[in-house]
């Protein structure tokens, strides 16, 4: 009998528990890899000073790096947002690394790990580098995007992330536009697998949607620059003279008091409702009942965008059609007029005219959302990504 592969899995965020709704994405690939027979471990940062603990029966080791008060670098909109706010949070860039090399190398130590997983290698990367020289593990890195926003925020930060790059085993992206990023910084062979959706909705068999009813548009996600949601509400007042319609923000974040704000100045409080964070059963039921999900994404003044777009693949995984922008590693979700519709970034009239053609044209929506359900389970099915995943650990 062939021994339990041993991995242990170094991530900037992690959920705390089995039904959080903290990158529930990862937990599932983490959860599907045990599954497949892997032996893994989770090495994550503390925050606000969490033990160590488990998830549906992973050890997750948490390394102190800072003050209780001071240990949220990594949450809620991660690394790059805070430290685009908050400059002086760069400084805790050090005792991370440092803290988290040395929980690293404690937990490796007799511990023969096969694999050393490290999830957006920048600046985590250093840690699973040093892992890897201690136990003799693989190095398997996983790119995301957003690493490549915060490369450019040290100095040296390109030949740092070149030298990590250049030694790793295996490289990963989530997306095609990631994949051309990584070989911008250094000339390696990269394997693109996506993740999917980490939360899991129930479709009834057969959706009644009637013509003459209000529509409903769905926005999900981080309400932060990048998501372009300002450029939604100002499609909305266009959207509204042609049909009634509703719409759904969900999802909480720096910019909710912003959008409030523009929501009431534009006259839309009785047509759009911000719901901030909302339970998952909650989440599950807007769903269901909207007629239409937007991705209104942007490249943001840092020059992050999406990496990919999970929140796509949660839509069109119960039939419901969709409307991004052709931006980051979207374009591997949505083909424009066949997995979905693709509207320029920052262009609200744009987004209008989509909304508005989908949603007045049923035939149209419907062809969307069958081909775009087909697609996500065909590419973004999770026993073809753990499959893929596995032979990078073989």
């Amino acid at each position: 009998m062939n021994k339990a592969l041993k991995v242990i899995f170094v991530t900037s965020t992690f959920s705390f528990k089995k039904n959080d709704s903290l990158v529930p994405w990862m937990r599932r690939l983490v959860v599907e890899l045990r599954s497949g027979g892997v032996d893994i471990k989770v090495l994550a940062p503390a925050v606000k000073g969490s033990p160590s603990h488990e998830v549906s029966k992973i050890p997750v080791y948490r390394f102190r790096y800072a003050p209780a008060s001071l240990e949220i670098l990594t949450q809620d909109e991660g690394a790059v947002t805070k430290i685009h706010n908050n400059p002086f949070l760069a400084l805790l860039a050090v005792p991370y690394i440092f803290f988290g090399t040395i929980a690293g190398i404690r937990r490796s130590i007799g511990a023969h790990y096969d694999v050393v997983h490290v999830n957006w290698p920048f600046p985590l990367g250093i840690i699973g580098l040093i892992i890897k020289w201690v136990s003799g593990a693989k190095l398997v890195l996983t790119f995301y995007g957003a690493e490549f926003v915060l490369v450019n925020k040290f100095p040296f930060g390109k030949l740092i992330l070149a030298f990590i790059i250049k030694r790793a085993d295996k490289v990963i992206a989530i997306s095609s536009h990631t994949k051309a990023m990584v070989q911008q910084i250094a000339d390696v062979d990269v394997s693109v697998i996506p993740f999917t959706s980490g939360i899991q909705i129930t479709a009834p068999k057969s959706i009644n949607r009637k013509q003459s009813r209000t529509k409903r548009i769905l926005f999900v996600g981080r309400l932060i620059e990048r998501k372009g949601v300002k450029y939604l509400v100002d499609a909305i007042p266009d959207v509204r003279g042609s049909m009634k319609v509703e719409v759904d923000i969900v999802g909480g974040g720096p910019l909710i008091t912003e959008l409030k704000k523009q929501t009431n100045r534009k006259g839309l409080n009785n047509t759009v409702t911000i719901h901030g964070k909302v339970s998952k059963d909650k989440l599950k039921k807007l769903y269901l009942m909207s007629d239409v999900f937007v991705l209104p994404a942007i490249i943001d003044q840092w020059g992050d965008t999406e990496g990919l777009g999970v929140v796509l693949l949660e839509a069109m995984s119960i039939s419901k059609p969709v409307i991004a922008s052709k931006v980051g590693g979207i374009t591997d979700i949505v083909k424009h007029n066949k997995t979905g519709y693709l509207v320029p970034e920052k262009n609200s009239p744009a987004l209008s005219k989509a909304l508005v053609k989908i949603l007045s044209d049923q035939k149209l929506a419907n062809r969307l959302a069958k081909s775009g359900q087909q697609f996500v389970q065909e590419k973004f099915d999770w026993n073809v990504i753990i499959k893929r995943t596995l032979k990078i650990y073989q």
